[in-house]
């Protein structure tokens, strides 16, 4: 709420300044949260982004979750069962990606533009580790695409972008549960005839915490003593549900 009052006093000490023909077009933008934790009860989270236009264009803006290798499979029907084919990997797929935007895309920007800046689901996944031919590379681009939005994972809002008033606006990008902990980059861009104005970076960081934060940590910088260790507690509690049985 602070950073929001901030950019509202912004708002008004910039409204002199907006007489003043050589003063340059901008943007500036501010987060509601910088760190959200994730806890072993996390529902979910909502971001909002409060941001000031300083003279005409559209704006977008894009919520970018870290990158991790992704493998999809098409699957074959042989001899009357389905199997999966040679996976393809994408090495830079989003765990997360969100964009909204005052108008839908294809009237804000052409696409050379959205794609040298990275902006929409068209242009998210990178090419894959593997080859793969140009149709099948497209189809498993797209069912990564299609998959991630299932899961909430990817969003895009043609009309996220709401003003309050001429200058003042705001966007509110929604966090599944299970959102990939990592720092997320938040871009903001100002555009306006086919071209970037201006652009502001600012990042967002979800952390896991508490005793699921530790079990997390553990499994993965030791993953054998984890396996040994999940493997005793399955035993003990095996053990324990067979010596209340035998009482009763």
């Amino acid at each position: 709420m602070i950073r929001v009052l901030a950019i509202l006093a912004l708002a008004v000490a910039a409204a002199p300044a907006r007489a003043q023909p050589e003063r340059a077009d901008g943007v500036v933008a501010d987060l509601s949260d910088r760190r959200i934790e994730i806890t072993s009860g996390f529902t979910g989270a909502e971001v909002l982004l409060f941001g000031l236009r300083d003279g005409a264009g559209d704006v977008v803006a894009a919520l970018r979750g870290p990158a991790n290798p992704v493998v999809v499979r098409r699957k074959r029907r042989r001899f009357g069962m389905w199997l999966n084919r040679r996976g393809v990997i994408f090495d830079a797929a989003p765990g997360y990606y969100a964009v909204a935007s005052s108008r839908p895309l294809a009237d804000i920007a052409p696409p050379a533009l959205l794609a040298a800046h990275g902006i929409g689901l068209d242009n998210l996944i990178g090419p894959p580790r593997n080859a793969a031919p140009g149709t099948e590379l497209a189809e498993h681009r797209a069912a990564l695409a299609r998959l991630m939005k299932a899961g909430g994972r990817y969003r895009e809002a043609p009309d996220g972008i709401s003003f309050i008033d001429d200058r003042l606006f705001r966007a509110a990008f929604a966090l599944p549960s299970d959102a990939p902990p990592g720092r997320y980059a938040v871009d903001v861009l100002l555009i306006a005839g086919g071209a970037v104005v201006d652009r502001q970076a600012d990042a967002l960081d979800i952390g896991r915490t508490g005793f699921g934060a530790a079990m997390f940590d553990f499994a993965h910088s030791r993953p054998l003593a984890y396996g040994a260790f999940a493997a005793i507690v399955a035993l003990l509690a095996g053990w324990i549900a067979a010596a209340l049985f035998r009482r009763r």
